[in-house]
C-alpha cells in the first residue's frame, strides 16, 4: 500500500510528467478510472451531481462527468466558488459544454435541487492540500449534501479532511466511497478519516 502527503503527491506527479506524459493526461486518467469503477458498480444509475471547487480536484469530476455523459447518464455539475477555475478544470468544463445531459447549474440553485433525486453525489471542492477551516459556505453546502438522498463520492479525500494530518472540519463531506488517486493520504486512516471516507479506492493515474 502506497501512502502519500499531499507534498509527496506533487513530487510524484512531478516526476511522471518529466518522465513523457502530462497533467493533463494524470487528470484525465484519473477521471476515466474512477468513472469506470462508477459504472461498473452502479449500473442502474443514472444522474449525477458533481459539487466542484476551483482547483484540479473539480477537474477530475469534470472528467468523471463526461465518461457518464458518454454512458447516458445525466450530469448536474456546480462550480461552489466561481467561475474562476484551474487551467486543467477550464479545459474539461469547455469539452462539456453544449453536450446533451450536461447542466450547469449556480449554487443559489443548489439547495432546490437537492431536493430531487440523484443516485451520485460526486464531491471535488477541495483535494489534498485543504488545510484549517472550511470556508463557511464550503461548510454550509457540506451540510446540505451530507443530508442529502443518493451514494456520496469523494475525489481523493472529503473536503474538510486535511490529507496530511487527518483533522477534520466539523463539517466535513461524510462519503460512503472515495476514491484516491495514485496512493493512500495519511488523513484516510486517521480517526476522522476512518469516519468521513467509507470505502477507500486507489485509482492509478499513470
Amino acid at each position: 500500500m502506497k501512502i502519500c502527503t499531499a507534498a509527496e503527491m506533487r513530487r510524484y506527479e512531478q516526476e511522471a510528467v518529466d518522465a513523457g506524459t502530462s497533467f493533463e493526461q494524470l487528470m484525465e486518467n484519473a477521471g476515466q478510472g474512477a468513472a469506470a469503477d462508477i459504472l461498473k458498480r452502479y449500473p442502474n444509475a443514472g444522474r449525477a451531481l458533481i459539487v466542484c471547487g476551483k482547483g484540479n480536484n473539480g477537474g477530475d469530476g469534470l472528467v468523471i462527468a463526461r465518461v457518464l455523459q458518454q454512458h447516458g447518464w445525466q450530469a448536474d455539475i456546480v462550480f461552489l466558488l466561481g467561475d474562476e477555475v484551474s487551467e486543467l478544470a477550464a479545459l474539461n468544463r469547455s469539452r462539456l459544454e453544449h453536450l446533451p445531459g450536461i447542466e450547469f447549474i449556480l449554487p443559489d440553485k443548489l439547495k432546490g435541487r437537492l431536493k430531487e433525486h440523484y443516485d451520485l453525489i460526486i464531491e471535488g471542492i477541495f483535494g489534498t492540500g485543504f488545510s484549517g477551516d472550511l470556508p463557511a459556505s464550503v461548510a454550509q453546502t457540506c451540510r446540505l449534501l451530507n443530508v442529502s438522498d443518493g451514494i456520496k463520492i469523494a475525489l481523493d479525500i472529503p473536503t474538510g479532511l486535511n490529507g496530511d494530518t487527518g483533522e477534520a472540519d466539523k463539517d466535513a463531506f461524510k462519503a460512503d466511497l472515495t476514491y484516491t488517486f495514485a496512493a493512500f493520504k495519511p488523513g484516510h486512516f486517521s480517526p476522522a478519516g476512518k469516519e468521513l471516507c467509507g470505502e477507500i479506492v486507489c485509482i492509478d493515474i499513470v
